[in-house]
């Protein structure tokens, strides 16, 4: 018995499930013992089971309008698809043989050096963005300031961090430094500038037009850092890509998970046992209905 209150004691998931079952007993079941000392054991226990699966799909609801409370399911996401070694020249993307079909044609000869590209400012870099991105075949240049950049570059370093290539010494985010970054698909965007107008009408035309999600794509292209001997007493040397190494193009796809998938089950699931039991309940009052009329009916002797 000792080692066995120990166990519970120490172990945080049964101690988790016991106090969900000590909640359900002492909230519900007080309330069922409450509700049955009133008006019976059978119309309390419909009572209760049609209260706690009416709030049951209330709170179902909420967590599906919201999507970023209670049980949720995966969150959208980059996965990786396959990843592409090239020659790292500047007169070819090296991507003609991927498997995605729209990748092979991305050309990335007409952009600037990735260091000069990084240092423009943000006028600057949409400036070069609109001028080079009619050569790029359909994809958008990503800057490092875009959210998509920071999510999509995330998901390259974890990718390396689990697979690791040996060859070219890749095994975390000090080993390379990203070259481009380009995005393709998904829904509609807002234009530059937006205005009220804009938003709203986009709001409507992405969730009732378009609503099944077009795929979207995203390359993050990296290059090995060049060996650099630090200099003693001086900051760390700022990472170099190696022009003599490939570049590595990492190929993802938009996974856009099932987040609120949980809340939709738990509304539909709920619902159906709060009418069923709503139901059972109406039934009841009409048979009580009626066996008052036919006791009203029958004469006094």
């Amino acid at each position: 018995m000792l080692h066995l209150l120990a166990g519970i004691a120490w172990d945080p998931q049964i101690r988790g499930f016991l106090a969900v079952a000590v909640g359900v007993v002492v909230l519900m079941g007080s309330v069922y013992l409450v509700l049955g000392t009133n008006v019976g054991s059978r119309l309390g226990f419909l009572l209760a089971m049609s209260a706690i699966f009416g709030w049951c799909t209330i709170m179902g609801l909420t967590w599906f309008i919201y999507g970023t409370i209670g049980m949720l399911g995966e969150i959208p996401s980059w996965k990786v698809t396959e990843v592409v070694y090239t020659s790292g020249t500047t007169d070819d993307s090296g991507l003609t043989n991927a498997a995605l079909e729209s990748a092979r044609t991305l050309d990335t000869s007409a952009l600037p050096a990735p260091q000069e590209l990084n240092d423009l400012e943000p006028d600057a870099f949409e400036a070069v963005r609109q001028e080079v991105e009619p050569t790029l075949d359909g994809w958008l240049l990503l800057p490092e300031s875009n959210p998509a950049f920071g999510e999509a570059k995330a998901t390259v370093d974890e990718y390396f961090v689990a697979n690791r290539d040996e060859e070219l010494g890749l095994e975390g985010a000090a080993d390379y430094v990203t070259v481009y970054a380009f995005e393709r698909g998904g829904k509609d965007r807002l234009p530059d500038n937006p205005g009220r107008l804009d938003r709203i009408t986009h709001e409507l035309k992405t969730t009732f037009w378009q609503i099944r999600h077009p795929p979207h794509y995203a390359i993050v292209q990296v290059q090995p850092v060049k060996e650099q001997e630090p200099v003693p007493g001086a900051k760390p040397p700022t990472p170099e890509a190696d022009p003599t190494q490939p570049v590595v193009s990492v190929i993802m796809e938009r996974d856009l998970g099932d987040r609120r998938f949980p809340g939709v089950m738990l509304t539909v699931f709920s619902g159906l046992m709060f009418a069923s039991t709503v139901l059972m309940l109406h039934r009841r009052d009409l048979r009580a209905a009626e066996a008052r009329g036919i006791s009203l009916a029958i004469p006094e002797a």
